[in-house]
């Protein structure tokens, strides 16, 4: 994204049963192998499922904060033994 003047991020998401909603976070200091727990990351806001397996759109995620080598997105889930929404992702796009 270095070379880009703008960047934002999109895609569909799905959901079923009870949890915690997804977490979509990007990174400028993550090499991409090891731990992630060593990186800062930031929260970005996206637009979730509600549930029943309704597809919905995030929205446009704007990255142009993000406009440099090394930067790196990642989903993250939180669920435990006894609850965890089942999630789907597709149609993921940057554009940049």
């Amino acid at each position: 994204m270095s070379n880009s003047t703008a960047a934002d991020l999109s895609f569909e998401n799905a959901c079923n049963y009870s949890g915690d909603d997804l977490q979509v976070l990007v990174s400028t200091n993550y090499s991409g192998t090891g731990d992630p727990n060593g990186a800062t990351w930031v929260s970005l806001t996206a637009t979730w499922s509600a549930g029943s397996w309704a597809w919905v759109n995030s929205g446009v995620i704007d990255l142009s904060g993000y406009l440099q080598s090394g930067v790196r997105i990642a989903f993250k889930y939180t669920g435990s033994a006894s609850d965890g929404k089942t999630w789907e992702l597709d149609d993921i796009t940057i554009n940049g």
